[in-house]
């Protein structure tokens, strides 16, 4: 249970702002370039992350009924309400059309605020210097908020 969850908000921290990433729990938006990094040459290009992205929708989609809801973690909502809250934001970030459920092209043309805030010269890579420069701004904003 607790593995999904982090799951979970490894995904969210793939849609969200660090802010945001960091309010739901503690997400590691650093982390998610270095699973982005395909190749492993130490650069994460657009490409490479929006395909991680995309993978990860597969994970959140439990049930495999084609979209992300809350109906796919039914039984972790009663027992872990701040992951509900969480799921409710991640939702929130991606559905284009309010249903409350994500659909893979939902979540596939989302926003990429993380990366666009990791590319700080915003040739559409992010590299080993951009990388850090990113993991040292999330744990000054996690540090801030304990």
């Amino acid at each position: 249970m607790t593995r999904r969850i982090l799951i979970a908000l490894a995904a969210a921290t793939l849609i969200a702002p660090p802010a945001a990433a960091q309010r739901w729990g503690g997400g590691d938006g650093a982390a998610a370039f270095d699973k982005a990094d395909a190749n492993g040459d130490g650069v994460v290009t657009r490409s490479e992350f929006l395909k991680n992205r995309s993978a990860r929708f597969d994970t959140l989609d439990r049930n495999d009924d084609g979209v992300v809801s809350e109906s796919d973690f039914g039984r972790i909502l009663k027992f872990r309400p701040e992951a509900g809250e969480r799921l409710e934001r991640l939702i929130a970030e991606a559905d284009a059309n309010r249903d409350g459920k994500v659909t893979r092209a939902e979540m596939d043309a989302a926003p990429t605020p993380v990366f666009d805030l990791a590319d700080t010269n915003s040739d559409d890579k992010v590299d080993t210097a951009e990388r850090e420069t990113f993991r040292n701004k999330a744990e000054m904003m996690k540090a801030g908020r304990q």
